[in-house]
């Protein structure tokens, strides 16, 4: 306000100034330096008050006060239609658009737990539509991307069975290992990919695997027994898993199970390394070996060995 009164009194000073016709001589050589300073403020303030007080900015907030506006409409209207929709998917509950445009509706509304329940919904009946898919997952992890694992590394799944050769896919999923800071699915998830041959540029990758193999000098590795295999060491009273990268050295890691508590599935770590300090070889041999003892000797029965395995790529064999 000071400014609009500073610009209108220095106008009417020079309306004055100029009117007074007797006086314009001697102003002319006496008042050329107030002029001067008049000229100045009067320029100055105008460019301050136009600057401080917004007017500028009046058309860009009306703008957005406009479209907040409309924001807001179009909430109470999807607030109202929810109802109407609702009893319209009680009358035909296949009618997939309509439970994807519940799901939409429920994110606007700020109601994720409704809205995750209308994407399965949705997905139940129609589970290849990627862009849904997607939707599903970023709904789960705003959730609770811990709590939701199981259900966000499922639609993962789903995602990469129907686009293999999308790298788009795989790189989500291992934003997701790293957002829930799970180094064993980041590893998963890495060997996925190296060993995907529909993935052509595999190298950044391979690298990163082995940078996080050989960062912390830590392994895991599992072991899948098949049924029939399975059967068959259950006779044994021990059974020793064993790693060696060299035929005739000493094992890398050894792990013993008895047939008590022999289960399908089993994970030899850095935990079972013969020698804590020792650097992860490139490539094992696993043997399987049954005994009556529960100790290694000579007398142990050879009953399985691999082919040559790498540690650095590999997180699983099957034993087939």
């Amino acid at each position: 306000m000071i400014y609009l009164i500073l610009a209108l009194l220095s106008f009417i000073y020079f309306l004055f100034l100029y009117k007074n016709f007797g006086e314009n001589s001697r102003l002319a050589k006496q008042g050329f330096s107030i002029n001067l300073i008049f000229i100045i403020l009067f320029i100055g303030s105008t460019i301050i008050f136009f600057k401080d007080s917004g007017v500028l900015e009046k058309k860009e907030y009306d703008e957005i006060l406009s479209k907040h506006q409309e924001i807001r409409n179009n909430i109470l209207t999807i607030k109202k239609n929810i109802p109407v929709l609702k009893i319209k998917l009680e009358k035909d509950s296949d009618y997939y658009q309509g439970w994807v445009m519940l799901a939409k509706s429920y994110i606007i509304t700020d109601n994720l737990l409704l809205s995750a329940d209308s994407y399965e919904k949705a997905i139940s009946i129609k589970n290849n539509d990627s862009l849904i898919l997607e939707e599903y997952i970023n709904i789960l992890r705003r959730i609770d991307s811990k709590s939701n694992k199981e259900k966000i590394i499922k639609t993962f799944d789903k995602l990469m069975s129907l686009n293999p050769s999308d790298i788009t896919i795989y790189n989500m999923k291992l934003n997701y290992s790293v957002e829930i800071n799970d180094a064993t699915l980041t590893k998963e998830i890495l060997n996925n990919v190296v060993d995907n041959n529909l993935i052509k540029d595999k190298a950044p990758y391979i690298q990163a695997l082995k940078e996080l193999n050989s960062s912390s000098n830590k392994f895991t590795f599992e072991i899948k027994l098949s049924n029939k295999i399975y059967k068959s060491l259950k006779l044994m009273p021990y059974i020793f898993f064993i790693l060696k990268d060299k035929v005739d050295g000493p094992p890398f890691a050894v792990k013993k199970v008895s047939s008590i508590t022999l289960g399908k599935e089993i994970i030899i770590s850095s935990e079972n390394k013969m020698i804590k300090g020792l650097d992860l070889p490139k490539n094992v041999t696993l043997y399987i070996k049954g005994s009556e003892n529960n100790y290694v000797d000579d007398k142990m029965l050879d009953l399985f060995e691999s082919e040559a395995l790498n540690l650095l790529s590999n997180t699983s064999y099957v034993v087939d």
